[in-house]
């Protein structure tokens, strides 16, 4: 039987071994996390290079990394971002067995902003350019491929919705495209917003210095 000391002196030891098990167990699933988030990254990467190797090296896509985009990005790199947010987006589908046309993402996600090239002399707008380039790079998404299914077509051709008046969606590929093409852009606004102002993050770095300096900080009383 044991003695009240015997249990006090167990007692950390108990909590000290519980303790390294959970932290055990917690770096094992970052672990795990982090093997997950490379192999989806892998992933990703091939499915881009396997549907759609030609188009990142036709001399349209080599044009579109030179085409200004959203003032601090360009055609290119934007449309890279939006496939690797869709096909993101069809992984994470993948996992619920809900199966997605991956070939139509990748070739509609890469060519879907093509027809900006050339935007200063073609389109007399911004909003003619809203308006007629997703049907201009449905044009040249044929050029490059020899002609994209329906599909794909659609995808392209819609994926400025909601805005202005373009159709929606008719397709799960075609609604993925067009929610990555938001994130990208917003992506590519905020970037533009912090390089034109402090970041959220160096603010509140800014506060914490003054705070440890003993800096005082005085509220305007309305």
């Amino acid at each position: 039987m044991y003695s009240y000391n015997r249990i006090t002196e167990c007692k950390p030891k108990s909590i000290e071994r519980r303790g390294t098990i959970y932290r055990n167990e917690g770096q094992n699933r970052m672990k795990d996390r982090s093997k997950q988030l490379q192999a989806r990254k892998k992933a990703i990467q091939e499915d881009i290079l396997r549907y759609g190797g030609d188009i990142l090296n036709s001399s349209a896509m080599q044009r579109a990394f030179t085409q200004k985009h959203h003032t601090l990005s360009t055609v290119g790199a934007h449309s890279m971002r939006v496939a690797t947010r869709s096909l993101a987006i069809c992984h994470a589908l993948k996992k619920l067995h809900i199966q997605t046309d991956i070939p139509s993402v990748v070739t509609g996600s890469l060519c879907h902003d093509l027809g900006i090239l050339g935007r200063d002399e073609k389109y007399r707008s911004s909003r003619e350019c809203s308006r007629q380039h997703p049907l201009d790079s449905v044009e040249i998404a044929n050029a490059l491929t020899g002609g994209v299914t329906d599909k794909t077509a659609d995808i392209i051709s819609r994926h400025m919705w909601p805005v202005g008046k373009a159709k929606p969606p008719n397709s799960l590929e075609a609604a993925i495209v067009s929610a990555a093409d938001k994130i990208a852009t917003v992506e590519d606004f905020v970037k533009e917003y912090e390089e034109k102002r402090p970041g959220l993050r160096g603010v509140v770095r800014e506060i914490r210095v003054n705070k440890k300096e003993g800096a005082t900080w005085n509220r305007k009383k309305k």
